[in-house]
C-alpha cells in the first residue's frame, strides 16, 4: 500500500563541521525516502549554522518503508556537494497506532555524521495525507517490533513520540 506524505523541512540548528559550526556556508537538504526518491530543498545562503529552508514536498512512501531520511549537505565554493549530517526518521514516528492520517507532525532530530557523531538538529514536519475511501490507519510495518537506528560503534538509538492529552 502506498501512502502520500507531504514532508516540510524547515529547518536546522546548531550545524557543524569537525565539531565547529558553520558560518557562511550555503546549505540545503534532502528527503530521501527509500533509495530511489529523493526531494532537495532551495539553497539557504545566509543562515550559517542555522539555516532555514521551509520546503514542502509531496512524496510517495510504500508501506514496507521503515524509515525516511533527512541529509543535510553543503556547497564549497567550487560548486562540490558535501553532507554536515543525516537524520533517520522512524517510520512509526508519523504513521501508526497514535498518529492519525492527516495529523500534522512537528519533529525534530538529531543530525549525525558519517563517523556518528553530533552535528545539529533538523526539524521537519511531517503530514500522511488522508485517503477520502480510507478510514483505517496505517501501521509502518507488519511487525511489532519498534525500529531502531544504528548508531555509532555498535550503539542503537530508538525513537518514541510522546504525546500529552489536554482536555
Amino acid at each position: 500500500m502506498t501512502k502520500t506524505l507531504e514532508i516540510d523541512i524547515r529547518s536546522a540548528e546548531g550545524l557543524k563541521i569537525n565539531r565547529r559550526l558553520i558560518k557562511k556556508k550555503k546549505t540545503f537538504a534532502v528527503a530521501r525516502i527509500g533509495e530511489k526518491s529523493s526531494r532537495p530543498s532551495s539553497l539557504d545562503d545566509s543562515g550559517g549554522s542555522n539555516p532555514k529552508w521551509n520546503f514542502k514536498s509531496e512524496m510517495p512512501m510504500k508501506g514496507s518503508v521503515q524509515f525516511i531520511s533527512i541529509e543535510v549537505f553543503y556547497r564549497t565554493r567550487c560548486g562540490r556537494e558535501k553532507q554536515i549530517g543525516e537524520a533517520r526518521i522512524p517510520a512509526t514516528d508519523f504513521m501508526g497506532r497514535y498518529s492519525h492520517e492527516g495529523h500534522l507532525n512537528f519533529l525534530s532530530y538529531r543530525l549525525r555524521d558519517e563517523y556518528g557523531d553530533k552535528c545539529g538538529i533538523v526539524n521537519v514536519s511531517i503530514v500522511v495525507k488522508p485517503h477520502s475511501t480510507e478510514t483505517t490507519m496505517f501501521m509502518a510495518s507488519s511487525s511489532s517490533e519498534t525500529p531502531s537506528i544504528d548508531g555509532y560503534r555498535g550503539r542503537t538509538v530508538t525513537g518514541l513520540p510522546v504525546w500529552r492529552v489536554t482536555t
